[in-house]
């Protein structure tokens, strides 16, 4: 398995998470709890690339 992300480097994946989700249009939740989960069943690899797609998109925002 490839990591591309340096180990223990989260916040900065949830950053880069965050803001290419807001280039392309999508608002998301932003408090760092709402991302606590995900972050960590990702490094825990419970999840493959399509759970991540869904929990991602579990954490938009209706629009304003």
């Amino acid at each position: 398995m490839l990591r591309p992300l340096p180990a223990r480097n989260e916040l900065y994946g949830f950053g880069v998470a965050v803001a290419y989700l807001g280039m392309h249009g999508e608002r998301v939740n932003t408090k760092f709890e709402a991302w606590r989960d995900l972050i960590s069943d990702i490094t825990a690899l419970r999840l493959d690339s399509f759970a991540v797609a869904e929990r991602l998109r579990s954490l938009r925002l209706p629009p304003a």
